[in-house]
């Protein structure tokens, strides 16, 4: 009996323990100063999928880019951050569609940069520590039922008092950190603070407004809180939804082929396990099937590379002239 009480405190006590510790953990003590940057506000509304609308969209709006009959074609190769510059890397090595742009920003290391300031600003948790959450909650859910049945066992034991007077109240303290202490709802892994900067974005005055001559970020910061159907320009507006569809549309496919060639040994390579929504088309809305998911692949070569887009123009020659379609 003493030994069945010690195995019922050990599976209720240490994954509620480090439940409890990861919950805490969660709580976030971040804040954006004055105001979050386009991609930031992107990456908390939408993850990397709202990122490549916003940039895409930013671009579109101030005429370095034209996005028309699902091509993309740079007019002008001026970029102001890393997300823009992996635009134009893509889009001189890329000869597709406006999807196949979007996927590819979407997968890009310049992604893992906003993820991790964000991170650090304790608006959102780490790869890691957002897996191991979700699984402990199933490990103490696992923990408690063991913890129950054996309590209920000595209950039933008149010898065993008074061990099962001692777990029942544990077991009790168990079942409300299984409800009080599991991740939130949704595939970004937001801290208490990030989830109330997210929410905070539509509420603003500044970050709600619906004019793109009023918004501070234009149209883009319009499809940063609010995704790609919120864009005014209908022109642009169902480039975006046809893209949105034919993404959905390859998703099927692959899963599909992924059903039929069940237990086979091949697995797609990821570019990222950090980056929130990099395979999944998360600008239009839709949710992802997990909190972070990596692509196929990721492009590492460019001849508009990093070194020479590193400055906030690229030379015409290498840039100007190329398309992705």
């Amino acid at each position: 009996m003493i030994i069945a009480a010690l195995v019922a405190l050990l599976c209720l006590l240490v994954p509620s323990a480090w439940l409890v510790r990861l919950r805490w953990r969660a709580r976030g003590a971040g804040f954006l100063e004055p105001e979050p940057s386009l991609v930031e506000a992107a990456y908390l509304r939408g993850g990397a999928g709202r990122v490549a609308d916003a940039v895409i969209t930013r671009m579109y709006d101030d005429k370095r880019i034209t996005v028309k009959n699902d091509k993309v074609m740079v007019v002008e190769p001026m970029t102001h951050n890393a997300v823009e510059r992996a635009l134009l890397k893509h889009c001189a090595t890329w000869s597709g569609s406006l999807r196949t742009l979007r996927s590819a920003i979407r997968r890009d290391h310049a992604l893992e940069a906003v993820h991790d300031s964000l991170v650090k600003q304790g608006l959102l948790l780490t790869a890691k520590t957002w897996r191991i959450w979700r699984r402990m909650v199933t490990v103490q859910r696992a923990g408690l039922f063991v913890a129950g049945f054996i309590t209920l066992l000595l209950l039933l034991n008149p010898r065993s008092y008074p061990a099962p007077l001692i777990l029942l109240p544990l077991v009790i303290a168990g079942i409300v950190v299984q409800v009080t202490c599991r991740p939130g709802k949704g595939w970004i892994p937001y801290t208490d603070r990030g989830r109330a900067v997210a929410r905070e974005l539509v509420m603003k005055d500044s970050w709600r407004e619906l004019d793109p001559a009023a918004h501070p970020e234009g149209l883009a910061g319009i499809v940063a809180v609010r995704g790609f159907t919120a864009v005014t320009d209908d022109s642009l507006r169902k480039q975006f939804e046809k893209a949105a569809e034919q993404s959905e549309a390859a998703r099927r496919a692959a899963r599909r082929r992924r059903a039929s060639a069940y237990g086979s040994s091949s697995s797609a390579s990821s570019c990222s396990t950090v980056v929130v929504g990099a395979s999944c088309d998360a600008g239009s809305g839709s949710g992802c099937g997990s909190g972070h998911g990596g692509g196929s692949s990721c492009s590492s070569s460019s001849s508009c590379s990093s070194s020479s887009c590193s400055s906030s123009s690229c030379s015409s020659s290498g840039c100007s002239s190329s398309s992705c379609s």
